[in-house]
């Protein structure tokens, strides 16, 4: 009779073991769908407020300013210029860091980007004197040249310093081919042959390919928001590009100047682009860039959007 109660016993014990342990189970795995739930939806929530960014900074794009130009912080502020004015009036800017909305914020930064180099149209010539303001020896602006070329060529004919998929790209550990057609945007510079991370990225000492180079079809390169190395590409002398870095902080140019005329340089920029974040604190955070251009397909009022697209990269 004791064994059968100790049997008994050590039945019910194993039982509410097992059962415990399924208790237990059961709550960690509903923990674990909560906790699921809660990051797919601040995931989302966080995408909504990266979009909200774009929408407040297109309203600033879409304001009243004809000429824009960087602050003495490196920000993009817009100016307006009434007939017969000489010297442009600053519109305001609106809030642009930790906007809150809901139970998340955003952020954004506005470009200009006719204050890039596009990439698929720029002549050699001009991408070495870039490559060498950022301060590439002649063998790597060699390599990155003709890479970009083999990249954009339609044959798969390998230039003396470049590179095709064949006798390259095909042969790293992670294969793939080169597009042989024109980049359809910057961040494909990561994928050719010379190209490094920190080229691409950039340094506190000098700026990344990825804010110098546009790969969208632009009418000309903005005189009043070009950094120091896209000016010395289009064949400014050091001693012009600190003038022109000097008068535009202190008055942005209305008009050409003369004297660079005829070089692929403008004044004055319908396009631009918005690295917007949208951010739930402690939780998620989704980033989108938009290159948005005044104007509705057609002509009108409006915007066009020429690229939109989430970012993984740092």
């Amino acid at each position: 009779m004791r064994r059968e109660r100790g049997f008994v016993l050590i039945s019910v014990m194993l039982a509410l073991t097992l059962l415990g342990l399924v208790v237990t189970e059961f709550v960690f795995s509903m923990r674990l769908e909560a906790s699921m739930a809660r990051s797919y939806r601040d995931q989302v929530l966080a995408e909504h407020l990266a979009d909200a960014a774009v929408q407040q900074a297109v309203r600033e794009i879409l304001g009243q300013a004809q000429i824009v130009a960087p602050d003495e912080t490196g920000q993009l502020v817009f100016y307006r210029a009434l007939p017969g004015q000489t010297s442009p009036r600053r519109l305001p800017t609106m809030s642009r860091t930790h906007v809150p909305l809901g139970r998340g914020e955003f952020s954004y930064r506005v470009t200009d980007e006719a204050a890039r180099l596009g990439i698929n149209s720029a002549p050699p010539a001009r991408m070495d004197r870039l490559l060498a303001a950022l301060g590439l020896p002649r063998s790597e602006r060699d390599i990155i040249n003709d890479s970009i070329q083999d990249w954009r060529d339609r044959d798969e004919l390998r230039r003396l310093n470049g590179a095709e998929s064949e006798d390259t790209y095909l042969k790293l550990p992670v294969p793939y081919r080169s597009r042989n057609g024109n980049l359809q945007d910057v961040a494909e510079l990561r994928q050719i042959r010379g190209v490094t991370p920190e080229l691409y990225v950039g340094t506190r000492e000098r700026p990344g390919l990825r804010d110098l180079l546009t790969a969208i079809p632009l009418g000309g390169v903005n005189l009043n928001t070009a950094a120091a190395p896209v000016l010395t590409a289009f064949g400014l002398a050091d001693a012009e590009v600190s003038e022109v870095l000097g008068a535009r902080r202190r008055t942005p140019y209305l008009t050409l100047p003369a004297r660079f005329a005829g070089r692929g340089l403008v004044v004055e920029t319908a396009t631009f682009r918005i690295e917007a974040e949208g951010a739930i604190p402690g939780s998620a955070t989704s980033r989108l860039v938009a290159v948005i251009q005044r104007g509705a397909p057609g002509g009108g009022a409006g915007v066009t959007v020429r690229q939109w697209r989430p970012v993984t990269e740092p």
